[in-house]
């Protein structure tokens, strides 16, 4: 039997809790789960059932928070750690880098432009599988943002009308005040800002939108904070984006016609193992 350590991830935790908790407790094995404070009440209410249904009473703890100091004696103590997916990108020492968004010559850029605020900001940008990095092809560019910002900004005014459903609401002032810092510094090295967002006083820790323009791909600040933020950047060769998705995450969407056997290889052999590609008719995944 061993003893496992469980980082909650705040932007997903009921997706945490049955692809990462529960696969181990069917395993023999204990789990002590860091939980987010807001998500203590779902998770507590889950393990009453466990125990409820004869899971022994300390084959599953739970912690509330993800302190430093805490994981770190965690860590050492435990066997190993566990994660639905990827470690959260909001917890402490995350190395988990944003996802990918590309747009190719062959997409077409009204469905992108909406499949793109979706895989963006959908809960509020915090999930690993979110694509903060937006690299569109020159022949689409223009169009592309001109759509994209009006989307997010559409967003951002379904935010201040009804804050409790919004996608972009976030779980601590912390995290606002890291994506408010990220626009300051952006702003410092020379990115343009499209649509500028703002800190909602209609619902609790919610941020509206935010979204960059770089001149070039290789001038994005990949450090962006897990939040309702995304940087768009236009490329004219693929070699761009594959060199770009040297400094991005595991997680990838190309918009394009080009066959799934074509593009794996490339990302697969930049440790790329989530691509997803939307053709204009179906997605395809790998």
């Amino acid at each position: 039997m061993q003893v496992m350590l469980s980082l909650s991830d705040d932007a997903a935790p009921l997706t945490h809790v049955f692809q990462g908790v529960l696969p181990v407790l069917l395993n023999g094995d204990c789990v002590i789960t860091a939980v987010q404070p807001h998500a203590v009440p779902m998770v507590a209410h889950l393990r009453a059932l466990a125990l409820e249904a004869g899971l022994p009473g300390d084959a599953w703890q739970q912690l509330e928070g993800q302190d430093r100091r805490l994981l770190w004696v965690l860590t050492e103590h435990t066997d190993a750690s566990t994660t639905a997916c990827c470690t959260p990108r909001s917890a402490p020492g995350s190395t988990t880098r944003p996802g990918l968004f590309v747009v190719r010559k062959d997409a077409r850029p009204r469905p992108a432009a909406r499949d793109a605020v979706q895989a963006t900001f959908r809960a509020a940008g915090r999930h690993c599988r979110a694509t903060p990095v937006v690299a569109v092809h020159a022949h689409h560019y223009d169009r592309f943002l001109e759509l994209f910002a009006a989307e997010a900004r559409e967003l951002g005014e379904r935010a201040r009308r009804s804050p409790e459903t919004v996608l972009s609401r976030m779980t601590s002032e912390h995290q606002v005040d890291a994506v408010q810092a990220y626009l300051h510094r952006a702003v410092e090295e020379h990115a343009r800002v499209v649509v500028s967002g703002a800190v909602s006083s209609f619902g609790r820790h919610t941020h509206s939108p935010v979204v960059l323009e770089q001149r070039h791909l290789d001038l994005i600040d990949a450090a962006i904070p897990p939040g309702p933020v995304a940087v768009v950047a236009p490329f004219t060769a693929w070699s761009e984006v594959l060199w770009a998705a040297r400094g991005t995450g595991r997680h990838v969407t190309v918009h394009t016609t080009s066959p799934l056997s074509q593009l794996a290889p490339q990302f697969a052999a930049l440790g790329v193992d989530d691509l997803r590609l939307v053709h204009p008719a179906f997605t395809l995944r790998r």
